[in-house]
């Protein structure tokens, strides 16, 4: 269990503890009792597996705690039941949509614009600002309110009821290990396994139970919400602070990493077992993959089994070094070809679950040919959904390349058959 310092400790304490702790401590004994008979002892899979502030943030206020826990326990047998994932589909992933900022869910004309250009464009789903180093909705997250971490810009329910309303598939981005806020506000930064000083500064730790309980609680929300798909973005180590998170070799970092796939995995199973769980992935791993899980942590072989969609980053501009593509030996453009090789990569990589790939094109500085070359890449290489990344949200080119590419009949049918 991760030991908070006494200085972090006390000021958690100042905030949170004067007025309720021994109403929240009853509760939580309260909760934990009722789980215990209802399970066997095996109870509490969500925050309290996680949580090492213990009954300093187990719970908001009276109201809200009981009604919580409450709902927690009438889930927890369903839990149990739902903690393998159903067998894969006989088909790839079918979504098309673009990125969307928090910033632009909060403007009802963009929403609305968007929903309009992907009804003419072939499009069916959205990708939009959950977390970051705040929360972008009204979370009911003990440790996020405590902490100051809300940020709510938009009404969550009702963007997926109209999402919904609309046949539009919704998927939330979620900014997993990259986060300033929790890592202001206690002690949740690597350490050197050997002098435990702090390193790789606006990264959290993804193996500490701060971290992991913080998280689960928001991961809790957006299932019990109905979001379709949650996207972990920042699934890994930085690329910052390469050479002194090299006292970690590449499995230990990834051992880091899979226990949050693993917590948002059964906290998902616990919450809402329909939502699908999504990894945001670098595409350089389809090239040389022992090279680059040394730096990232990011062994997707390993975590594909607990995921439902894996999304490589496959945007050509990231590929500088001029050697990834050379005219005439290389098929077709530079657009083609850098997404093409990065998926088939990702596939030999992935075997029996390659048909989880559903990547990230580029959406910034191209042309309405660059996207439809991008998508050829991506229905040539087996795939029949990708998502648009453009972080200021403009899509013309976009939607005019989306209009005009051909979408392959089987993935049509795919589609129709939903």
């Amino acid at each position: 269990m991760y030991d908070i310092d006494t200085e972090t400790r006390k000021k958690i304490h100042d905030v949170i503890v004067v007025k309720h702790s021994a109403r929240r401590f009853s509760l939580f004994v309260f909760f934990l009792a009722i789980g215990m008979l209802a399970l066997g002892g095996g109870a509490l899979q969500c925050s309290a597996r996680f949580l090492p502030l213990a009954a300093q943030v187990q719970s908001q206020t009276e109201s809200s705690s009981l009604a919580s826990l409450a709902s927690l326990d009438s889930q927890s047998s369903e839990s149990s039941e739902s903690s393998v994932l159903p067998p894969p589909p006989p088909h790839p992933d079918t979504h098309i949509g673009v990125y969307l900022s928090a910033t632009s869910m909060a403007r009802p004309t963009i929403l609305g614009n968007t929903y309009t250009s992907l009804s003419e464009s072939n499009g069916n789903a959205f990708v939009f600002d959950v977390k970051g180093s705040f929360v972008y909705f009204d979370s009911s997250s003990p440790i996020a309110a405590t902490l100051g971490l809300q940020k709510p810009l938009y009404d969550l329910p009702a963007i997926l009821a109209e999402a919904r309303a609309r046949g539009i598939y919704t998927i939330g981005r979620f900014i997993a290990l990259k986060d300033d806020g929790l890592s202001t506000y206690s002690q949740t930064l690597i350490t050197h396994p050997k002098t435990g000083r702090p390193m790789s500064q606006g990264w959290v730790d993804p193996a500490n139970q701060t971290v992991l309980a913080y998280n689960s609680e928001i991961i809790c929300d957006l299932a019990r919400a109905g979001i379709d798909e949650i996207n972990l973005d920042y699934i890994r180590f930085s690329t910052g602070y390469v050479g002194e998170l090299r006292a970690f070799s590449g499995q230990e970092k990834a051992d880091r990493v899979e226990q949050f796939i693993k917590m948002a995995r059964d906290t998902i199973n616990t919450c809402g077992p329909q939502t699908k769980l999504g990894l945001s992935t670098y595409a350089i791993l389809g090239w040389d993959y022992a090279v680059n899980l040394e730096t990232l942590g990011q062994d997707v072989v390993r975590f594909a089994p607990l995921v439902d969609v894996i999304s490589p980053m496959a945007y050509p501009a990231t590929f500088t070094s001029p050697e990834y593509y050379v005219a005439g030996r290389d098929a077709r453009s530079r657009m083609y070809h850098l997404v093409y090789r990065t998926l088939t990569g990702y596939k030999k990589l992935l075997g029996d679950q390659a048909w989880k790939i559903r990547p990230w094109i580029q959406g910034y500085s191209v042309s309405a040919h660059d996207m439809q070359e991008q998508m050829d890449a991506v229905f040539d290489a087996g795939s029949c959904g990708f998502t648009v990344w453009n972080a200021n949200n403009n899509y013309g080119p976009v939607y005019k390349g989306m209009q005009l590419e051909h979408i392959p009949e089987h993935c049509k049918q795919l589609v129709a058959a939903e």
